[in-house]
């Protein structure tokens, strides 16, 4: 019996999965630079049972290479104002940590947060103003004209496209 970590297509090494949903969106988009910074780093404390237990203290994010507390509070603050990131637990002097957590995974609850697991905002993020498409974006106009969709009035009947006509006519 063959090992399982040696399969067809395993991957060897630890990694974090993230959704294009969040890569995707218009809040991604208007991230600063130190916000996705942040955001990454803070991914990089996910284990698989944690979620809602990441700590973006100066202290903790001084191993990711953040040097500057005014710049991390900033990001911090930045990061919570979207909808990927919801604060689990605030901090308090002299000894608690805050903590967040990530809307992508389900939440890891745990006795000390200040959130109830069914107060969870899972996959809070997906903005269905996001995934509307144009059909006709891009399109050439046909002889000089704008290329339009018909609409139907009321409650008419939607008409054939094909076929024979209906009986009675």
């Amino acid at each position: 019996m063959a090992k399982r970590d040696y399969r067809k297509g395993a991957i060897k090494y630890p990694f974090i999965a993230f959704p294009k949903q969040v890569l995707e969106s218009t809040q991604w988009r208007q991230l600063s630079h130190r916000g996705r910074s942040l955001l990454l780093d803070l991914c990089g404390q996910y284990t698989g049972k944690n979620n809602g237990r990441f700590c973006p203290s100066f202290e903790v994010m001084k191993r990711y290479g953040w040097s500057s507390k005014s710049m991390l509070a900033k990001a911090k603050g930045e990061l919570l104002a979207t909808s990927f990131v919801v604060l689990t637990r605030q901090g308090r002097a002299p000894r608690t940590a805050e903590w967040v957590g990530m809307t992508w995974w389900q939440l890891d609850h745990h006795d000390s947060m200040e959130i109830a697991p069914t107060e969870w905002p899972y996959m809070s993020f997906v903005d269905l103003q996001d995934a509307l498409i144009d059909p006709n974006e891009g399109r050439k106009k046909l002889n000089g004209t704008a290329i339009s969709v018909p609409r139907r009035r009321g409650n008419d009947p939607p008409k054939p496209c094909s076929g024979p006509p209906p009986a009675g006519q």
